[in-house]
């Protein structure tokens, strides 16, 4: 019988993990938020031309005239291979993810005083299924995130050069897993676990944009931290027999309670027009991620003798450098070409990487065109996220990792 406990006590490890991919998922600098933006490489913060400077620079708002309104969708296909230290392999299966993005700016008819209100994904929407059989099935058959922030701005034109933007944010997140438990040692059928938590916090960001030359602008922006408190509920089916007098039945079930530090981003960036029809922005972009140090899990129903009991769990996130270089060539008024080139750190490190979230160094690459005509904007883009290819041998899976996600996106404007 004391191999019972000692059993449950590893179940409630495999348990902890899977809270670990659970949380491991969010991502900045992810072209989601405008189309314009997107295809120069979202090198935006010294641009901020569009109402989606709600999210890259809120002081852009203030440049520009009348009342306008950005709204449009970006379809993300993410892809992922896996292959074992034994050379079996597996890819994630299809699934495409369409974050929209909705904003609404306007000079409220004063010559100093900008308003917006953004709607939008700031760490993304997407996630990851493999089949119920793969090597990862022990630890994530499925894991999704989902976010929104609603973030209303004000923006003023300090002097004719300087503009200020302040905004305040209320983000909702969803995260769900899945993945089975291995339960062989019983002589029974795995089980299934499955977590889904949702909650809420708020942040503010600020940002200036400077243009002492016609053909010259700087701009900064930062994204305070936002401390979610995320609760949900937690599942364990197919118990085996002889662990079932501890969890009361083939079924357990128990609320959960965390607290998720989503980071300080901070992003500062140069704009140049060398001809009058030529613009090239170059932005930096420093994350904080080392909030994600460890995630801490209150179970509402606790079971010592299964060793099953609020954790903490290392995760040991680093802070993380984007690089950010974009152009664009606007063949006559109605009409612009751009494109983009983006590097991405990564911050997570190998001990604590899983098939949740097999993160690496990016490259990203982007295209795209803008029209306009009358009131109208249209603007599209296209982005390939070339990640590099990742081994590590931790306690969560040892392998080889592969990625590369496909970014399709659409935005139109209207001015009122």
């Amino acid at each position: 019988m004391r191999r019972i406990p000692c059993k449950l006590r590893r179940l409630a490890i495999l348990v902890y993990w899977l809270v670990l991919c659970f949380y491991g998922q969010p991502h900045a600098g992810a072209p989601l938020h405008g189309a314009k933006a997107a295809s120069m490489g979202t090198a935006f913060v010294a641009v901020a031309d569009d109402p989606s400077a709600i999210v890259h620079n809120p002081a852009g708002i203030a440049t520009m005239e009348g009342t306008h309104t950005y709204n449009g969708v970006t379809a993300i296909f993410p892809t992922t291979k896996y292959t074992s230290t034994g050379g079996e392999s597996e890819r994630t299966k299809f699934r495409v993810f369409f974050p929209p993005h909705l904003y609404l700016c306007s000079d409220m008819k004063t010559e100093k005083v900008s308003f917006g209100l953004g709607v939008f994904s700031p760490f993304g929407v997407g996630g990851r299924y493999w089949d119920k059989n793969s090597p990862t099935r022990f630890v994530s058959i499925k894991s999704t995130i989902a976010s929104v922030a609603i973030n209303p701005v004000f923006a003023i034109k300090a002097t004719p050069d300087l503009s200020i933007g302040i905004g305040f944010f209320y983000l909702h997140s969803l995260n769900t897993a899945e993945r089975r438990v291995d339960q062989s040692i019983f002589g029974a059928d795995t089980a299934k676990f499955s977590l889904e938590a949702d909650g809420g916090g708020w942040g503010y960001n600020l940002g200036f944009l400077w243009k002492p030359r016609e053909n010259l602008s700087f701009g900064i922006a930062y994204r305070s931290h936002i401390k979610v408190h995320q609760s949900g509920e937690a599942k364990l089916k197919y118990i085996a027999t002889p662990l079932q007098p501890f969890f009361g039945g083939r079924k357990f079930e128990t609320d959960i309670d965390t607290d998720v530090d989503f980071p300080d981003l901070l992003n500062f960036g140069v704009a140049y027009l060398p001809v009058q029809n030529v613009t090239l922005s170059i932005e930096a972009e420093f994350g904080n991620w080392s909030r994600f140090d460890k995630q801490e899990i209150d179970f509402d129903k606790e079971i010592p003798a299964a060793g099953f009991t609020d954790c903490t769990i290392d995760l040991d996130w680093e802070d993380a450098w984007i690089l950010k270089f974009g152009i664009e060539y606007r063949l006559k008024d109605s009409l612009a070409f751009r494109a983009g080139y983006v590097f991405v750190e990564t911050p997570v490190p190998d001990r604590t990487l899983s098939p949740c979230n097999p993160d690496s160094k990016q490259h990203n690459f982007t295209i795209g065109m803008g029209y306009s005509s009358g009131k109208w904007t249209l603007d599209w883009f296209y982005c390939a996220s070339f990640f590099k290819d990742r081994k590590v041998k931790n306690e969560t899976l040892t392998g080889e990792y592969e990625n590369f996600i496909h970014y399709l996106g659409l935005s139109v404007g209207y001015r009122f």
